[in-house]
């Protein structure tokens, strides 16, 4: 019972937006007729007798209405007959489609309706990483037609659609156009690429984050329509290189990005309404103030890494910032004020 309740709590605003069905007609006919007959036959009043309609389909029987002819009481047992069969079937109805649409959901068979969702297209260890780390701030659909896939995406507590992300009408299953972002996460840059190009035939302006399996076909994936390109093996072989002697370099990376332990890297935007805006970074004194390092600003679509002091805060700006989550919150409380 609690499940089915569960299920009817979360399609509930689905069903309600669905056409008139002949259930609802049929159910508002029976409910009509009862009314219509009890006021005409019984003479009560419509609102005595719209109760009277429900206490007596749903034979609750408290008594307080009986008929008091007999056309009365032979019309009493045709609502009853009526009533209960048409709720009956009403229910039935709702909770078989509503269980359907749960079995579906979980097969991966239901078209995404949502919107600022995510999309990821493919599965890899760093998808799983992804899910993980995206928590509660985005719902998330991952598209695949691998079984084990699917059950690895319920797993994590995400939503599969089965489909072929280098597909256009599966890409269409998973509403790519009303996604927040899209991450490409394929076995091949092949795919890759062929997947980006699908998505760029239903939407130019969404943000593409695809990851590169080699290094040389990061330009490829660019040109094919890619907002970012992450290759993880060429990141993880550098730190590795980099780990050679003393590997502090591969220590803050891995303390910073990965574990999260003390420290993290975040991106704050400047806002229009800031007090910042117009002043150096030397003005601002980011890290004396909140306790962030700055390491680099966010500007038009590029990176400046380690800007000079003098460099001018804009509205629309992103720092680029490593520190601790209390740092971190002083710092938007400044940014917004």
């Amino acid at each position: 019972m609690v499940v089915i309740l569960q299920i009817i709590k979360k399609n509930f605003p689905k069903v309600i937006k669905l056409p008139v069905t002949k259930i609802l007609t049929l159910v508002l006919a029976v409910v009509a007729y009862g009314t219509i007959g009890f006021h005409l036959i019984e003479g009560a009043s419509w609102t005595e007798s719209l109760y009277w309609t429900f206490v007596t389909i749903g034979t609750v029987g408290y008594g307080d209405f009986s008929p008091n002819t007999a056309l009365g009481m032979y019309f009493t047992i045709t609502v009853i007959i009526f009533g209960i069969g048409t709720f009956a079937l009403a229910v039935e109805t709702l909770l078989e489609f509503l269980v359907k649409r749960q079995q579906l959901r979980l097969m991966g068979l239901v078209n995404v309706e949502r919107s600022n969702h995510v999309v990821i297209c493919g599965w890899t260890e760093s998808t799983m990483e992804c899910i993980k780390e995206i928590g509660k701030d985005f719902e998330v659909f991952v598209i695949d037609e691998d079984e084990d896939v699917r059950k690895k995406v319920l797993k994590n507590k995400a939503n599969f659609v089965h489909g072929d992300p280098t597909r256009m009408k599966d890409l269409e299953k998973a509403n790519v156009k009303g996604a927040k972002s899209i991450i490409v996460d394929m076995e091949s840059d092949s795919h890759t690429i062929h997947c980006i190009l699908g998505i760029r035939k239903l939407d130019k302006e969404v943000r593409i984050i695809a990851e590169a399996q080699r290094y040389e076909n990061i330009e490829q994936i660019k040109l094919a329509g890619a907002s970012q390109v992450i290759s993880p093996f060429v990141i993880s072989g550098r730190l590795m290189y980099k780990s050679i002697q003393d590997g502090y370099e591969a220590m803050f990376v891995q303390e910073v990005l990965a574990e999260h332990s003390n420290r993290e890297m975040k991106e704050i935007e400047v806002h229009f309404n800031c007090s910042l805006i117009g002043q150096t970074l030397l003005e601002a004194d980011i890290h004396e103030k909140t306790g962030v390092v700055v390491l680099g600003v966010g500007e038009e679509g590029n990176l400046i890494i380690d800007p000079p002091r003098e460099f001018i805060i804009k509205e629309g700006d992103i720092i680029l910032g490593v520190g601790k989550p209390e740092e971190f919150t002083k710092l938007e409380t400044c940014l917004r004020t």
